[in-house]
C-alpha cells in the first residue's frame, strides 16, 4: 500500500452550502493534535471532509466508470480517451489509470481518522453528548464500508484498513484481506452504524445528502445480495420500504407517479422523495464535472459517452410505450451517436404528435447512491434467488410491475403476466431487464452482470448481454471476458511497485504485459 497522509479540515458541512471560503489545508504532513480534535465541531469538519473528498473528480471517475463502462448501456461517444477505450475494448493493463484506489483509500483513511480521534473528543467535551458521538461515528462506517464495497465489487481482494496513518513510522504495506473477510467486516460495522445513525436531519438536503439508517440500510441489504444472502437482503429492503409507506399521507403513493414527472423530481430537481442518498453537487461550491464530461451538459450535450443503436432504437430492452426510453436519451441520431440525457437533462416534455422537446438543466447533477425503486428491484431479485415457493416469484412480479407500469403509463392492462415468466431463470432475467431499464448509466449496471456471472459461474449470460453494443471485434472481447477473473481489475502496478505484499488478480498474472 502507498502511505496516505491527509490533514484536510472543512468547515462544518461547507459543501452543502453555497459558502466561498469552504477549504482550508492545514500543512502538509502536520498531523493536528495539540490544537485540533478538542470539541464537536472538529469532529463534525473531518466528517464533513469524508463527503468531500467523494466529490472529487477522482473519485467520481471510478464510480461512474467501475460501474457502468464494460457493460451494455455504454459504447464511445464523441471525445473518449484512450485510457477508458482500453476498458471498452477489454484491453485493461496494471498501468491504466482506472486501476489506481488512491481516492477510496483516502476517504477511508479520513474516516479512520474520526474514528480514531472522535471517542477522545467525547471524553474532553461536555456538550458532546453518546448520541452524537455514535451518529458520526454511524456515517463514516457507512462512508467507509460503501468505498470497501466499490473496491471488493471491483478488485475483489484489496487490503483491509481499519485504523488512520497518523505518523511516518506506521507500517504501510498491507497484504489484501479476502473478499469474504472484508464483507464480513462491512456487515458488523453497517450493523452497528444501523443502531447509531441518524433517522432525519433538520434538512431535506441534509436527509439525503448525509448517512441516515435508511442509508445503512440500503448498502447493507446491496451486500448482503452480493453475498447471495438472500433473505437479509430482503429484511433490510422491507425496512427501507416499510419506513417509506410509513411517512405516505392519505391518497398519497409509495412511487411518483408519472403524471407528477418523477424523473424531473428525481433527476432535475434532486433530493426527491424517492432518494436515499445522493451526493450533492452545485455550481457554488462544486461541480460534479464528470457527469458532464461522460454524459453530457447543456454546453456540450455530447458527452465521451454514448449509448448503441440497439438500445436507442430497438424494443429489446424497451417497448415503445416505455417513457424512460426517451428520458434516459435522445434517441436522434448525431455522427452515429446517441445523446444521454438522464444527467445532462432537466425535463423532456412531448406534444401531442408524440415529439418531445429536451430542455436541459443549468446546475450541476447529483449522484444517486441509492434510490427507492433501486431497492425494490433488490429485494425483487432476492426473492427470485430465495425461490422458495411460487409466491416468491410472484411477488418479484408484482415489485417489476410497480417500476414497470410508472414509465408505461398508456399500458392500461399489466402486459408482464406470470404465464410468460413462469420460472426462476424467466423471472431472473425479467428482474436484471427492469433493474436496466429503470437505473441505466446509474453506475449499477456492471455490478449487476457480475452478480450473475458470480451466481452462474462462468461468464455466458453477461457475455450474452454485453456483447450486443460491439459491431466489430465480438470474438476478441469474447475471448478477453471469458474468464470470471477477468471481470475484475488488475492491481495497479505502482502499488505493487511499492507493496510487495500485494498479489496480482490472477487473471493478470499470466496476461499482462507489465514488468515488476
Amino acid at each position: 500500500m502507498k502511505r496516505y497522509k491527509y490533514i484536510v479540515f472543512i468547515p462544518l458541512l461547507a459543501w452543502l452550502t453555497s459558502c466561498s471560503d469552504w477549504l482550508t489545508l492545514e500543512p502538509a504532513g502536520k498531523v493536528i493534535e495539540s490544537d485540533f480534535w478538542k470539541q464537536e465541531s472538529d469532529v463534525e469538519s473531518v466528517v464533513a471532509t469524508c463527503y468531500r473528498e467523494m466529490l472529487e473528480d477522482e473519485f467520481m471517475n471510478k464510480v461512474i466508470v467501475w460501474g457502468e463502462l464494460r457493460a451494455d448501456n455504454i459504447i464511445a461517444g464523441d471525445g473518449l480517451g484512450p485510457v477508458e477505450s482500453k476498458i471498452l475494448e477489454a484491453n485493461i493493463q496494471p498501468d491504466n489509470a482506472y486501476t489506481s484506489w488512491n481516492k477510496f483509500y483516502s476517504v477511508i483513511n479520513y474516516c479512520n481518522t474520526v474514528l480514531h480521534y472522535a471517542p477522545r473528543v467525547k471524553a474532553i467535551d461536555p456538550d458532546f453528548t453518546t448520541a452524537e458521538l455514535n451518529a458520526k461515528q454511524a456515517e463514516v462506517l457507512t462512508l467507509r464500508a460503501l468505498c470497501y464495497f466499490y473496491l471488493i465489487r471491483t478488485f475483489k481482494d484489496v487490503p483491509l484498513i481499519l485504523e488512520p496513518t497518523l505518523d511516518d513510522i506506521q507500517e504501510y504495506k498491507v497484504a489484501q484481506s479476502t473478499e469474504q473477510v472484508i464483507i464480513q467486516q462491512l456487515i458488523s460495522d453497517l450493523i452497528k452504524a444501523e443502531g447509531w445513525a441518524m433517522k432525519a436531519y433538520s434538512t431535506e438536503k441534509y436527509t439525503k445528502g448525509r448517512i441516515t439508517k435508511n442509508a445503512v440500510r440500503a448498502l447493507l441489504a446491496d451486500i448482503y445480495l452480493w453475498n447471495n444472502d438472500y433473505s437479509s437482503s430482503i429484511q433490510y429492503c422491507n425496512k427501507i420500504i416499510d419506513d417509506k409507506a410509513s411517512l405516505l399521507k392519505e391518497n398519497e403513493t409509495l412511487l411518483i407517479q408519472n403524471d407528477n414527472d418523477p424523473y424531473y423530481l428525481i433527476f432535475g430537481k434532486k433530493n426527491s422523495d424517492e432518494s436515499i442518498f445522493e451526493l450533492q453537487f452545485d455550481y457554488s461550491y462544486k461541480v460534479n464535472s464528470k457527469i458532464g464530461s461522460f454524459y453530457g451538459d447543456i454546453l456540450t450535450p455530447s458527452g465521451d459517452f454514448s449509448t448503441s443503436t440497439f438500445l436507442a432504437t430497438g424494443t429489446t430492452v424497451f417497448p415503445v410505450t416505455d417513457t424512460r426510453k426517451k428520458d434516459w436519451f435522445n434517441n436522434t441520431e448525431t455522427k452515429g451517436l446517441y445523446q444521454i440525457f438522464k444527467y445532462a437533462g432537466l425535463l423532456r416534455t412531448e406534444n401531442i404528435a408524440g415529439m418531445s422537446t429536451y430542455i436541459y438543466r443549468t446546475d450541476s447533477p447529483n449522484w444517486i447512491f441509492y434510490r427507492l425503486t433501486d431497492v425494490m428491484l433488490m429485494k425483487a431479485e432476492a426473492l427470485v434467488q430465495l425461490n422458495r415457493n411460487e409466491q416468491d416469484l410472484r411477488s418479484a412480479l408484482n415489485i417489476v410491475n410497480t417500476t414497470y407500469k410508472r414509465s408505461n403509463p398508456t399500458i392500461l392492462n399489466d402486459t408482464l403476466m406470470f404465464a410468460s415468466y413462469s420460472t426462476q431463470r424467466q423471472m431472473e432475467e425479467l428482474v436484471l431487464l427492469e433493474r436496466q431499464r429503470e437505473l441505466m448509466f446509474e453506475g449499477k449496471r456492471w455490478f449487476d452482470l457480475l452478480r450473475l456471472a458470480r451466481r452462474d459461474g462462468n461468464t455466458t449470460r453477461l457475455l450474452e448481454k454485453v456483447l450486443r453494443k460491439y459491431t466489430i471485434d465480438q470474438t476478441t472481447i469474447k475471448s478477453k471476458m471469458s474468464d470470471i477473473n477477468a471481470l475484475y481489475m488488475p492491481i495497479n502496478e505502482d502499488e505493487i511497485k511499492v507493496n510487495p505484499l500485494l498479489k496480482q488478480n490472477p487473471f493478470y498474472e499470466t496476461n499482462s504485459t507489465i514488468t515488476y
